[in-house]
């Protein structure tokens, strides 16, 4: 090969690695907030209540970050929006009332993006520079015509109505084509305008919908036996229609939810893994520059019952969203943890021994395998997502250590010892790196010279002028 093409092929390479373009596994992700901490793990439950009603303390020192779903709750480090507190969301009510137009391409998106700062100026209050998570939790509508099935129905219905009214002679498939096509862009409208208004009113909290991405993977009961967690391909092609919400977010927040019906089964490991699968897939591939950080909403009880994750649930939610490069794990729960003296000492009884112990051993191990691994400057990930790997503390090398005075003690629970020879060949052959925007090469070890004003990296000047003036200097030659 002539010299002037072999160089021109190094330039390629050159560039690709300090920041063109990269494989999709390769994309670099946002640096973690708060404690900066490659995998967080925090609490949003309302047991702020059980010590002024049932004397019931929780000390809660062991997460990242700890915030009410309640009413009345502003400025903390995680918000939470439901349709009644940003703008006016238009959806149809339990009893089939019109709220703001019902539908979105009947409602005021004007107005709604003028009341939304009401919202977030009572919620997030705080210093503009301040930083944070977001979740906007509406549920009564789904931006695709065609998941908006069962109870959700009445949005199809009402939409294909107001197209009937208006063109009464109209055929039933000229009527449905339209209404299709009518609500899918208002609906779209709708929910990327607001996180753009969102996120220039409040730019340092990270904005997502909660339950975006979603995979319909909840075929389990009908197919036990044969059930493999995969998201269907249709549910997959759909979620790549919604890139535009995917690139106007800052943060996905999918859900990981277990029924009963899952506890202590391979079956709610399935499920769990290819949900954070999904959200993991639409981070790297839908957002321009850098992968989106992964906030996996789950429960420290199975739905609708106030039993406790078992341990294999807990590695199945906490464990699979770490191994697989989440940023984190939010634990939210309802009212009925606060409901009464024997509910709020079941959560705390809980939280203080087998939950917070796996809570530290995870967030531990994921530290010390992004500062052994990627030198702190970017966070594990399985490079085999079909294995077993998990991060999770050698108890050879480690042992979890509960204060005997938790009131004077920087936290109630913490991990003490080194990563042995055999725990970092462990790592090394199980996991690999993501690094944060800035860092690249196999360890993260090398930091980017320049950003442009997206905050996209690229090649510095000095490599693109040495690549001009030899390239120039071969071609005379």
């Amino acid at each position: 090969m002539p010299p002037f093409f072999m160089f021109i092929i190094w330039c390629l390479v050159l560039n690709f690695h300090d920041g063109i373009s990269y494989p999709a596994m390769e994309k670099p992700t946002a640096r973690p907030i708060y404690s900066q901490r490659p995998f967080v793990v925090g609490w949003n439950a309302p047991t702020q209540e059980c010590q002024p009603r049932h004397d019931v303390p929780f000390d809660l020192r062991i997460f990242d970050f700890n915030a009410s779903p309640n009413e009345g709750f502003v400025d903390q480090r995680l918000t939470i929006f439901y349709k009644e507190r940003l703008g006016q969301y238009p959806y149809y009510d339990e009893r089939n009332v019109s709220i703001y137009g019902g539908v979105p391409q009947n409602a005021s998106i004007s107005s709604h993006l003028i009341w939304m700062q009401e919202g977030l100026k009572k919620y997030i209050n705080k210093t503009v520079d301040e930083e944070g998570l977001a979740v906007i939790d509406w549920e009564e509508w789904r931006p695709i015509w065609l998941r908006n099935w069962n109870l959700k129905d009445i949005y199809r219905q009402a939409s294909k109505d107001l197209v009937a009214a208006r063109h009464p002679n109209w055929s039933k498939e000229m009527v449905l084509k339209q209404a299709i096509f009518e609500f899918e862009t208002a609906a779209s409208n709708f929910m990327e305008k607001t996180l753009q208004r969102a996120r220039s009113f409040r730019p340092h909290q990270l904005w997502g919908f909660y339950l975006f991405p979603d995979c319909y993977n909840h075929n389990y009961l009908q197919n036990w036996e044969s059930y493999t967690g995969k998201c269907p391909d249709v549910e997959i092609s759909r979620n790549d229609q919604l890139s535009w919400l995917w690139e106007a977010s800052t943060a996905l927040f999918p859900s990981v939810y277990l029924d009963p019906s899952l506890a202590s089964s391979n079956q709610g490991r399935l499920f769990v893994q290819f949900r954070v699968k999904e959200a993991m897939r639409i981070a790297n591939k839908h957002h321009k520059d850098y992968a989106l950080p992964v906030y996996v909403y789950s429960r420290p009880t199975y739905n609708r019952r106030l039993d406790t994750l078992s341990q294999m649930d807990l590695i199945s939610t906490i464990g699979e969203s770490a191994a697989q490069g989440a940023a984190g794990v939010i634990f939210w729960g309802d009212v009925e943890y606060a409901k009464n003296t024997e509910s709020c000492m079941k959560v705390k009884s809980y939280l203080e021994n087998s939950f917070g112990e796996y809570i530290v051993n995870v967030t531990t191990a994921a530290e010390q395998c992004s500062q052994f691994l990627c030198g702190g400057n970017g966070r594990c990930l399985r490079q085999d997502n079909k294995t077993d790997a998990f991060l999770h503390l050698n108890p050879s090398s480690f042992r979890i250590v509960h204060s005997s005075n938790a009131i004077n003690a920087l936290v109630p629970i913490w991990a003490t010892g080194r990563l042995s020879e055999e725990d970092k060949r462990y790592l090394s052959s199980h996991f690999r790196c993501q690094c944060y925007v800035d860092w690249y090469g196999d360890s993260c070890g090398t930091q980017r010279s320049t950003r442009n004003q997206t905050g996209a990296t690229g090649p510095s000047r000095g490599h693109m002028l040495l690549c001009s003036l030899l390239a120039l200097l071969l071609m005379l030659l």
